[in-house]
């Protein structure tokens, strides 16, 4: 019988397990399985048409669509719609550095300072720094302990 069990009844054990004995409380607390990585429920936020105005100016400013996303607490394919829908042209992948720069930062990474130092050094990811580096034919050393 289900109002032996403590189902239903305010105050009545948390994860009281259906068929137990009395006072058996699961380790699993009762509902769903914990999702790790993404929200099962995640909140929607709207943008209000005074945060799509600044947004729209900000884009236009030259803040990038990542910048603006984590400002306005949303993802950045809901920027790019708004900047859709308003008719703006989205910019292209712009270069983090220069060939000259790029150089620069070949020649330290050679005197043996690590991808991570030198890309922190030249203000970009070391992401960037292993494509720019790949594009310019520099070989990169395997991490540590790998």
């Amino acid at each position: 019988m289900l109002s032996d069990q403590g189902w239903g009844r305010p105050g009545g054990p948390r994860g009281a397990v259906v068929g137990a004995p009395a006072g058996h409380v699961s380790v699993h607390p009762p509902g769903p399985p914990e999702q790790k990585g993404r929200l099962s429920n995640p909140v929607l936020r709207r943008l209000s048409d005074a945060d799509v105005h600044d947004l729209k100016h900000r884009y236009g400013e030259g803040e990038s669509v990542s910048e603006l996303s984590r400002r306005y607490g949303v993802h950045r394919t809901t920027i790019g719609a708004h900047l859709e829908r308003a008719g703006i042209a989205r910019r292209r992948l712009v270069r983090k550095m220069t060939d000259d720069s790029v150089a620069r930062a070949a020649t330290r990474y050679g005197e043996g300072a690590s991808l991570a130092v030198v890309a922190q050094e030249f203000d970009v990811h070391g992401r960037t720094l292993a494509r720019e580096f790949r594009r310019a034919g520099v070989s990169i050393r395997p991490r540590r302990g790998r």
